[in-house]
């Protein structure tokens, strides 16, 4: 049955790979960058490539908050609790590489939306649900893939789970004067 895959321990398997990536998404706004990854360059429908919101600084930032979370997360393995679980758990083996993969990722994704939204003319800032919820996810799950195999099911329950957490952080960065708007 599809809903077999759909258990508390593939949601505990989904979370643990995608913490570092959430982490590197949610702490890049601290640091308000200067230096645009576009260079300010326009496409060829004469629009920005990404936004000056894309910084050079949020890709040097992102991988290694992904790398020191994950790396947190390696050396705190050992000490969780798996066995408690009803059925086996499986999580992946978190690595300082996997880490910045997965920062690197969150941050390509999220350009990527950037990208997509400039094209249908929306502004900086501007609501575009999905788009921005899920972009940094995939292109997190994305780069992780060069290096661990992804289960259907971790990608089915994150991006269910995701656009909740998403908003939660979102407002809570809103509300601390961190992001600029609420989504």
């Amino acid at each position: 049955m599809v809903w077999e895959m759909f258990t508390i321990e593939h949601l505990v398997e989904a979370f643990w790979l995608v913490l570092p990536a959430y982490a590197a998404n949610g702490l890049v706004p601290l640091f308000r960058g200067k230096h645009r990854v576009d260079f300010g360059k326009k496409f060829f429908d004469g629009k920005p490539l990404l936004g000056p919101g894309k910084t050079i600084e949020g890709f040097v930032f992102g991988p290694i908050v992904g790398a020191v979370i994950a790396t947190i997360m390696m050396f705190a393995f050992p000490y969780l609790p798996w066995e408690l679980a009803e059925n086996p758990i499986a999580p992946a083996a978190m690595t300082p590489l996997l880490g910045v993969l997965l920062g690197l990722g969150a941050m390509s994704g999220d350009s990527a939306g950037s990208f997509i939204k400039r094209r249908l003319n929306m502004k900086r800032g501007q609501a575009a649900p999905v788009i921005d919820q899920l972009d940094f996810l995939f292109g997190a799950l994305l780069f992780a893939s060069a290096v661990i195999m992804i289960d259907t099911s971790w990608i089915l329950m994150l991006a269910i789970i995701t656009p909740g957490i998403h908003l939660f952080a979102s407002f809570i960065g809103f509300s601390l004067k961190v992001k600029r708007e609420p989504w």
